[in-house]
């Protein structure tokens, strides 16, 4: 979506200027620009978004959206509510975390690395004192 691409574009910018930075007042200031830029186009709430692909066989992302700064942990119930796989993302700053390379991924193998079998598997996510839960389904 427009907001996703545009925060990815803007945060490169912020990464790169970072990277180039010389010390100079000016270059600060740009990288101040930048970083408003980037705040005033934040999510405005934390979302825990649809799992694609779903189903899926053998692996998924789980994208999500932060509007502030938090621990992330994703956990992935069986239909019986025992944790299968527990995601930890560490903490992350407010952004679209949408994409494959950002987005949680799992492999469909439990936390001792075994693989889950067909069925219904829930997914949440803790952000701070956001909580949220959706369902996902593996077929083989």
């Amino acid at each position: 979506s427009q907001p996703v691409a545009m925060f990815a574009m803007v945060e490169n910018w912020v990464h790169l200027a970072e990277a180039a930075d010389d010390g100079s007042v000016e270059f600060g200031q740009g990288i101040a620009v930048l970083k408003e830029i980037l705040s005033s186009i934040k999510p405005a709430e934390t979302v825990l978004m649809p799992n694609y692909p779903n189903p899926f066989n053998p692996e998924t992302w789980i994208p999500y959206h932060l509007s502030q700064d938090a621990e992330v942990v994703v956990r992935i119930y069986d239909v019986r509510g025992r944790i299968v796989r527990t995601l930890d993302m560490g903490f992350q700053s407010f952004g679209y975390y949408a994409s494959r390379d950002k987005a949680a991924y799992w492999n469909g193998k439990t936390d001792i690395g075994e693989t889950v079998s067909s069925g219904t598997y829930f997914y949440q996510i803790q952000a701070g004192d956001y909580t949220d839960i959706r369902k996902m389904v593996i077929l083989k």
